[in-house]
């Protein structure tokens, strides 16, 4: 099973990128230390958000810049030619 799992959000409104490990939506912290989860208004976009960030891990894992999340990496679906097309 993945971590990561595009789903909507709870009010059935939006697209959130669900994280199973926390059990709660991906988000960011302001500078006041609100935390605001991250939401789109199409899965597309809450995709290609999702897209962008295992690009960042995986460049984080071969320069060491960064430490990227436990068990971020998805698995692969049969066939794709992509290393990021996933299966749930």
């Amino acid at each position: 099973m993945n971590r990561y799992r595009i789903t909507l959000t709870r009010d059935g409104q939006r697209f959130g990128i669900l994280d199973r490990e926390q059990y709660d939506y991906c988000s960011l912290r302001d500078e006041d230390g609100k935390v605001y989860p991250l939401e789109w208004r199409t899965r597309p976009m809450a995709e290609a958000w999702l897209q962008r960030c295992y690009r960042t891990w995986q460049t984080w894992e071969g320069n060491g810049q960064g430490q990227p999340p436990a068990g971020w990496r998805p698995l692969p679906a049969k066939g794709a030619t992509s290393p990021f097309t996933f299966r749930d």
